[in-house]
């Protein structure tokens, strides 16, 4: 039976993944690394194109490794100044599914390089095809 669900850490739904999750953060890990590497620095310009691209090739990715489930792929562009100590954001999913079948990801990327001046959380929801 479906029921409410607020998402709980991403390594704390493994009993439902579709993939498994190294299989999510290598997936997630390449799209930002392939996308964001070739530029030096966050440009605001870009950021578009740069979320397309990752979604792209994330869901590329996922509907190539399984056949069973819808995916919906959520792509956040976070800038900081790299002269600040800290930085921050805070956000919450929530969904109406079955728990048995159905899931989310979060997964956080750093940029790779503090000069860069940008990280990278993407979120991957999996709905069953059934």
């Amino acid at each position: 039976m479906a029921s409410p669900r607020v998402p709980e850490e991403s390594t704390k739904l493994s009993s439902n993944t579709p993939v498994s999750l190294s299989k999510l953060s290598d997936i997630c890990t390449e799209a930002c690394s392939e996308t964001i590497q070739p530029d030096t620095v966050y440009d605001h310009s870009r950021t578009s194109t740069w979320n397309e691209q990752i979604i792209h090739a994330v869901l590329k990715s996922l509907i190539g490794a399984c056949s069973t489930h819808k995916f919906i792929v959520y792509s956040t562009i976070i800038q900081h100044d790299i002269t600040a100590r800290s930085r921050g954001i805070h956000s919450t999913s929530g969904a109406y599914w079955n728990n048995d079948k159905d899931g989310m990801y979060n997964f956080s990327w750093n940029g790779g390089d503090k000069e860069r001046g940008l990280d990278m959380v993407l979120s991957i929801a999996w709905i069953a095809k059934e």
